[in-house]
């Protein structure tokens, strides 16, 4: 007697996690494309911005420690000044990407929240006879939802990442730094050391030219 009600009591459990898990597949659906992919070109794009103006930054130090020359430092400052400005004119960006991490760390704790039901689930279904279907199905909800977690958490690791990484400029610095006075540092370091970047000039010559 005691068993049958087991399985019944089982059984509502399991087609309402059953549900549960299906309204979440038709949900992730309609929204992962829309969101998560935006969102993620949005914050590969700020990485790599990031990433670039780490990386003058880090030249200007090494020839600073190097050289100890005056120009170099000054070139610290600046290329600090144009990490501040990018934040600046990011900010809304920042923002979007601040509350979308919030929002997402909610939606982690109830997929985790889900993923223990239908761990514990799982566990007493192996304990009863004649529930082998079920006990396949528990499992691949259970995969399913582990494998979203990690897909959130990563996503979740590269945000704070980004954070982490800007949060010293943040915090206020030096900014509007002069366009002249930067081009007469730059002159005094290697080229190559920088990526290219077209002028402006260039391209607009060569834009008429192909007319």
């Amino acid at each position: 007697m005691n068993q049958v009600l087991n399985c019944t009591l089982l059984s509502d459990v399991f087609l309402k996690a059953q549900a549960l898990c299906e309204e979440y597949r038709r949900l992730m659906r309609e929204t992962v494309f829309d969101e998560s992919y935006n969102v993620r070109e949005v914050l590969d794009d700020v990485i790599e911005r990031v990433a670039l103006r780490e990386k003058l930054l880090g030249t200007a130090k090494q020839f600073a420690e190097k050289k100890r020359e005056e120009k170099f430092t000054l070139a610290i400052r600046q290329f600090e000044g144009l990490m501040v400005d990018f934040l600046r004119l990011y900010q809304p960006i920042l923002e979007r990407l601040r509350s979308y991490r919030e929002a997402m760390q909610k939606e982690i704790t109830s997929l985790r929240s889900s993923l223990a039901t239908v761990n514990g689930m799982l566990e007493v279904s192996k304990g009863i006879e004649g529930l082998a279907p079920r006990v396949q199905q528990l499992e691949a909800d259970g995969q399913e939802l582990d494998g979203r977690i990690n897909e959130k958490m990563k996503m979740a690791n590269k945000i704070d990442d980004l954070f982490n990484r800007v949060r010293p400029f943040q915090t206020g610095g030096q900014g509007q730094m002069g366009r002249d006075s930067l081009s007469d540092v730059l002159s005094g370091m290697p080229k190559d050391l920088f990526p290219e970047t077209p002028e402006p000039a260039k391209e607009v010559t060569r834009k008429s030219g192909s007319r």
